[in-house]
């Protein structure tokens, strides 16, 4: 005898649903064993929704990095004749909060 697949045992389980009869009288009329329908009432609800036929894998492929930003480079001397090279995009802030720095320093 040829066992019967998810989809088959899934639309016996949907039948036997709609029928209104328990799983002992379903499973006589339908010929099959009770218990086993049972299971695959528990299985099928458990499993979560078949995956259609034909389906396989399907690759995900991740966005490409972005190239990372290029910053110039901006060269600060002050008079006591410290150098710094700080990028362009550097806060007013922080440059007069590292020119600070320096002059406690001196």
């Amino acid at each position: 005898m040829r066992r019967a697949t998810r989809a088959i045992w899934a639309e016996r389980v949907a039948r036997w649903e709609r029928s209104g009869l328990t799983a002992a009288a379903f499973a006589t009329r339908a010929g099959v064993n009770p218990h086993t329908l049972t299971y695959w009432k528990w299985r099928l609800k458990t499993a979560g929704p078949p995956r259609p036929v034909g389906v396989e894998f399907v690759e995900v492929v991740p966005p490409l990095p972005r190239a990372p930003r290029v910053s110039a480079v901006v060269d600060v001397t002050n008079p006591a004749g410290y150098r710094l090279r700080v990028p362009d995009d550097v806060g007013c802030d922080r440059l007069r909060a590292l020119l600070d720095v320096l002059e406690a320093c001196r």
